[in-house]
């Protein structure tokens, strides 16, 4: 039973982390409790994907598919306070300004989001809406699961790799090279599972493209960077959400499992 609060806990805390859910009160909360909430990171981007699914299928009952596909990305990113797409945006601007370190940690950093930016966050919106309303319409609610399992996923591995790159502490400061092997390894087969049980044999495809995925951005992190900041996580989740996306409307086991409606 110990056991079980501990890890209940463990959970609100990793939600507390990743979305601007309401949470119960974690009496006791202490910095440890941070890494070890990583296993649940994929458990919290369930919930996410089955929120923004919950919006897509409402919308449908009203309007075409193009609303109902943003009514999802809007729910999810309104969720989670947008932190991933701003980290997404961040990080572009950040490319395009300097090769230094130390210049691109500061543009990070700046509140205002520069050219590349918005321009690198309108077409990742674009792609996250063409692909919904691209796929087979019985395919999307598994897709947004899926999509947002994986992409949450993806923080274990780089926070389990790669140092924190700024000084002082935060969230990141907390969890970066602090995930531990076991808890990285069973957050990977809850994803793999929770993955498995929204796409089937799609499972598959959709897993491999975001391990590459959060491998490629990883190696960027490392050469540019030395390690990671919260924007660089953010960057990840977003381009595995949209790879995932990508990769399950290029799948024939897709349209073998949900054929286009009349």
């Amino acid at each position: 039973m110990r056991w079980l609060a501990r890890e209940w806990r463990l959970f609100w805390t990793a939600v507390s982390v990743l979305t601007r859910l309401p949470t119960p009160r974690l009496d006791g909360f202490t910095e440890d409790w941070l890494p070890r909430s990583a296993v649940y990171f994929p458990l919290v981007g369930l919930l996410v994907g089955l929120l923004a699914g919950a919006a897509w299928w409402l919308a449908m009952l009203v309007w075409p598919a193009a609303i109902a596909a943003l009514a999802a990305v809007a729910v999810a990113a309104g969720v989670t306070g947008g932190l991933h797409e701003d980290g997404w945006a961040d990080l572009f601007d950040a490319l395009a300004a300097s090769r230094e370190r130390e210049r691109m940690l500061a543009v990070m950093k700046d509140s205002h989001i520069g050219a590349v930016g918005a321009l690198a966050l309108v077409l990742l919106v674009a792609g996250k809406l063409a692909a919904l309303t691209t796929l087979p319409t019985g395919a999307v609610p598994a897709a947004l699961v899926a999509a947002h399992v994986l992409s949450r996923w993806s923080h274990l591995p780089l926070l389990w790799r790669l140092p924190y790159v700024r000084a002082g502490g935060g969230l990141t400061g907390a969890l970066a090279g602090r995930v531990p092997a076991g808890r990285l390894a069973a957050g990977t087969v809850l994803a793999l599972a929770l993955a498995a049980l929204a796409l089937g044999r799609a499972a598959l495809p959709a897993a491999l493209a975001a391990a590459v995925a959060a491998a490629a951005a990883g190696l960027l992190f490392r050469h540019r960077l030395g390690g990671v900041t919260g924007d660089c996580l953010g960057a990840a989740n977003q381009l595995v959400e949209l790879g995932t996306l990508l990769v399950l409307l290029a799948t024939p086991a897709i349209t073998a499992r949900w054929p286009p409606l009349p």
